[in-house]
């Protein structure tokens, strides 16, 4: 099925497909692949916001600032929670996976982090 929307034309400019292929799934290789850009495309650091369940149909929303990508060998399975960022939550140090994070500021960063966690969530 041919790509036709901007956020599959821009994943499959990073992950080598061509626009009449579908896009790759989510796979320890393309992860590899996608870590490499997220590495020399995204701006450090960043804030960004982050949300976890405190109850039914209740989130609470937290406010980070992303200091960096965790190194690709180290993430623990890979295929599951894909790529980790890591940053400070006031003093604390976190690490969270990259699809669960939003940026807070408009701009390149934003649309990087997007893209990402379209492919993630919808290519596994």
């Amino acid at each position: 099925m041919p790509i036709e929307d901007d956020d599959e034309k821009r994943v499959a400019k990073i992950l080598g497909a061509g626009e009449d292929e579908d896009l790759p799934n989510v796979s320890e290789e393309t992860l590899k692949v996608y870590y490499g850009y997220l590495s020399k495309n995204l701006s450090f650091p960043f804030d960004a916001e982050y949300s976890r369940e405190t109850g039914p149909l209740e989130d609470t929303y937290y406010d980070i600032e992303v200091t960096d990508i965790l190194s690709y060998d180290d993430v623990p399975d890979l295929e599951s929670y894909g790529l980790f960022c890591t940053g400070k939550q006031g003093r604390r140090k976190i690490e969270i996976p990259l699809a669960e994070i939003e940026v807070k500021e408009k701009g390149k960063n934003e649309q990087v982090i997007e893209d990402y966690s379209f492919w993630f969530c919808n290519y596994r």
